[in-house]
């Protein structure tokens, strides 16, 4: 899936081997963009990574602990809401 953030495009890919890594982000001015987050999570921790990810490619200059404190009470806020995964929610229930 191709995602646009500030103009910039990345693929998003959902991948089986990150190593210790639930996930991550080329740089912006890299050729062939991609963010890859860990196909295992599931949930809030899943938005969270994504959410995390994202802003790693919004602002690549932002600050780590800022982008990790970020991502994790957005995912938060986002996850009370109700906001889901809809189509793994789809594959879930059949």
């Amino acid at each position: 899936m191709q995602v646009r953030m500030l103009g910039k495009r990345w693929r998003l890919r959902f991948v089986l081997n990150l190593g210790a890594n639930r996930g991550d982000c080329d740089a912006p001015d890299r050729r062939a963009k991609e963010i890859r987050v860990a196909a295992g999570l599931r949930g809030e921790e899943r938005l969270e990574v994504l959410i995390h990810e994202l802003v790693h490619a919004a602002g690549w200059h932002i600050d780590e602990s800022f982008v990790e404190r970020f991502a994790a009470d957005a995912a938060r806020v986002l996850w009370r809401l109700g906001y889901r995964d809809a189509r793994r929610s789809a594959k879930e229930r059949r």
